[in-house]
């Protein structure tokens, strides 16, 4: 009788450390889910805060390019080495839904032999139509990093990604259009040197092609001349490119020359 006593008492104890296993087993697996899940949604909010991000602090780039073109015109002579000492910068930092983050992006003129000779997509889609690469427009190349830390630190991410962006202000046609209009008026201020009254119809004869000229590439021309030493001329010419579509509204860019015929 003793001996049933106990194999049911043992009895007894096996199956209640059954069942306390298989209640910490699913209690266990219950956490593991939830952890998982808590994981999965911070790991999703992540993704989405960094499109985010990578998307603000480019247009903040854009943007100090875009204010930079608007008050500082460019000269004919020199417009290479305008476009490629343009230079921008823009962090952020902060926290949003529990997500610490920030974010940094430079960016810097491409020159033309360092970009593909073609138009060229970019991933960074957030800021089309400003993402990639346009043949004949203003083109950057910016370094972008974003970091986040979430889930009570145990969530992080980190991007460190160069990307293309542009400005579609029409570099190509400015210089083409410097080129042309330039030389045409030294060509006719030069036939009659020491004849104001020759030089000046000579000059304004020309104008009018000009002007067509540029208003067919979407340029507004305006130029003008004046007499200088030993019977030589001065010319010069302004081009502006009104209403560019830019990443903070439209804006105008200004391209200017001169010359002294000889």
């Amino acid at each position: 009788m003793a001996r049933k006593a106990v194999a049911a008492t043992l009895a007894s104890v096996v199956l209640f450390t059954a069942l306390v296993v298989a209640d910490a087993t699913v209690m266990s697996a219950q956490d593991n889910l939830a952890s998982s899940a808590q994981t999965s949604h911070v790991e999703s909010r992540e993704l989405l805060l960094e499109r985010s991000l990578a998307g603000s602090v480019s247009l903040q780039v854009l943007a100090q390019v875009q204010g930079y073109l608007s008050s500082n015109p460019a000269e004919c002579d020199g417009l290479p080495q305008y476009l490629a000492s343009i230079t921008a910068s823009s962090s952020v930092s902060g926290e949003d839904s529990g997500v610490a983050y920030s974010a940094n992006a430079t960016a810097s003129g491409a020159t033309a032999a360092s970009l593909p000779p073609t138009i060229q997509r970019d991933n960074l889609t957030i800021i089309a139509p400003f993402a990639g690469v346009v043949s004949g427009t203003l083109n950057l190349r910016e370094a972008l990093r974003v970091k986040e830390v979430g889930g009570g630190g145990s969530v992080s991410l980190e991007k460190r990604e160069t990307h293309t962006l542009n400005l579609p202000i029409k570099v190509d046609s400015a210089s083409s259009l410097c080129a042309s209009a330039l030389g045409a008026l030294a060509s006719a201020l030069s036939r009659s040197p020491c004849n104001a009254t020759l030089e000046q119809a000579a000059f304004y004869a020309a104008l009018p092609g000009l002007v067509e000229e540029a208003s067919a590439q979407g340029f507004a021309l305006t130029a003008g001349w004046g007499l200088s030493a030993a019977c030589s001329a001065s010319y010069w010419v302004t081009l502006v490119e009104p209403g560019v579509v830019g990443a903070t509204g439209s804006f105008d860019w200004t391209v200017r020359g001169s010359g002294t015929t000889a």
